[in-house]
């Protein structure tokens, strides 16, 4: 993925590393699947297990502003909401981090809860291939 200068877009792959910590902390059980689900996505983005254990020490500090680019905060949102899914269970503590953070990316609180009942429709199965971006359709302008 492409994020923009180097600076730029290592801070915001941590970013997103520490914010799906968070999302994996927000019910205090960090199961396999959530850690398996982190390895995946660092190893996506190119964040190094010792980067990645450094962030789990301490992900608030890795807080940046919101992406400006619409495509980057879209990102961020997505991960989340793969990691909400990722141990099949939506805990109350996740899915209210999840529109913490979503709303503070920029997301209308419908757009994020509809996607969130996306994620928890489809704990047990594949997600199909447009689902998300036909919801994502009925918020644009």
């Amino acid at each position: 993925m492409d994020f923009g200068t180097p600076d730029h877009e290592l801070a915001l792959k941590k970013y997103i590393i520490s914010m799906i910590v968070q999302e994996a902390q927000a019910d205090h059980h960090f199961s396999t699947l959530e850690k398996r689900y982190l390895s995946f996505v660092a190893s996506n983005l190119g964040v190094s297990e010792a980067e990645v254990a450094a962030i789990r020490l301490n992900p608030g500090i890795y807080e940046i502003p919101p992406p400006q680019n619409e495509q980057e905060r879209m990102n961020v949102l997505y991960f989340l909401l793969f990691m909400l899914r990722s141990d099949k269970e939506i805990t109350k503590e996740e899915e209210a981090l999840c529109h913490h953070i979503g709303f503070r990316l920029g997301f209308r609180r419908e757009l994020i809860s509809d996607l969130i009942n996306l994620m928890r429709d489809c704990l047990d199965k594949e997600i199909p291939p447009h689902a998300m971006v036909d919801r994502i359709k009925t918020y644009l302008n």
